[in-house]
């Protein structure tokens, strides 16, 4: 049974600050949070698109922290786009793209989940790792998805030419 000091802990507080330390561990430059809760930064990536938008959502119970590229698909680029990452997700043990067919966006998420009954915020660690594997993921498929918006391949083949170092 839970005590009354536990029924009224504040884990939305508890996640962002958090986020807010692990903005000074890393010494990174930060948009404080806002009145959705919401923090961003701004990260290099090793592709072409260079940089991605990190945004650290806080919730009560968990932290989602979505990285955002700075392309979007063009309408008629968008079922090649999806095909391309669907098939890029397939296998990811963390994290997964999403895309949205409605306007071209296209983000890599990953929920760190800390838990509603037991709640533990996240650790510097948890957030670092989340943000790694999001960085590493589009490093890892950017350039693959700029030659699909280009037509100089497949998703089919972009998918193959990413994946052919995992061995």
């Amino acid at each position: 049974m839970a005590t009354s000091f536990e029924k009224r802990r504040d884990t939305l507080r508890e996640v962002r600050e958090a986020v807010e330390d692990f903005f000074r561990q890393d010494e990174a430059k930060y948009q404080p949070f806002n009145e959705r809760n919401v923090a961003s930064a701004t990260y290099a990536v090793r592709a072409k698109i260079g940089k991605a938008t990190v945004f650290f959502h806080a919730y009560k119970d968990k932290l989602v922290v979505k990285l955002m590229l700075p392309i979007k698909a063009e309408e008629s680029d968008r079922v090649k786009v999806g095909e391309y990452l669907h098939r890029a997700n397939y296998g990811l043990m963390i994290g997964n793209f999403d895309f949205d067919f409605t306007d071209g966006e296209i983000s890599y998420r990953v929920p760190i989940y800390c838990g509603k009954d037991d709640f533990t915020p996240p650790t510097y660690e948890q957030i670092d790792f989340a943000v790694l594997i999001g960085l590493a993921m589009i490093s890892k498929y950017g350039d693959g998805l700029l030659k699909v918006i280009l037509g100089v391949a497949t998703p089919e083949e972009a998918v193959d030419a990413a994946e052919a170092d995992d061995d």
